[in-house]
C-alpha cells in the first residue's frame, strides 16, 4: 500500500535518464495507473472500497478532470529546466515528509 511513495524516486530516475517533461508525466502516470489497480482487489477485500467510496469518487471525477486538464497547460508552459528543478525540490519534500512521518 505505499507503492506510491516511490513516485519521487521514479521521477528523479525518469529526468535523468533524459526523458522529455510530457514522457516522463506519462510513463510515470501510466505506471502509477497499473500500481493502484493491482491494489483494488486488496482494497475491496479490506473495505477500503465500498459502494459508498465508490459514489464518492464518481462525484469527484469532474474536478479530478480539471486538475488533469490544468496540469497538461501548465506543462506546456513550464520551462524544460525549471521543471527539472521542481521535480528535485518536490521528491527532497516528500523524501523528508516520508522520514518524519
Amino acid at each position: 500500500m505505499v507503492g506510491n511513495a516511490a513516485g519521487a524516486i521514479m521521477a528523479i530516475y525518469l529526468l535523468i535518464i533524459g526523458l522529455r517533461k510530457r514522457d516522463l508525466v506519462g510513463t510515470a502516470a501510466i505506471f502509477f495507473l497499473i500500481v493502484n489497480l493491482i491494489k483494488v482487489p486488496f482494497y475491496v477485500h479490506l473495505e477500503i472500497i465500498n459502494f459508498e467510496t465508490f459514489k464518492f469518487n464518481l462525484m469527484t471525477f469532474p474536478a479530478i478532470f480539471v486538475g488533469a486538464m490544468t496540469g497538461i497547460i501548465i506543462l506546456e508552459r513550464i520551462p524544460t529546466k525549471l521543471f527539472g528543478i521542481l521535480i528535485i525540490v518536490f521528491a527532497s519534500f516528500g523524501a523528508i515528509c516520508l522520514l518524519l512521518v
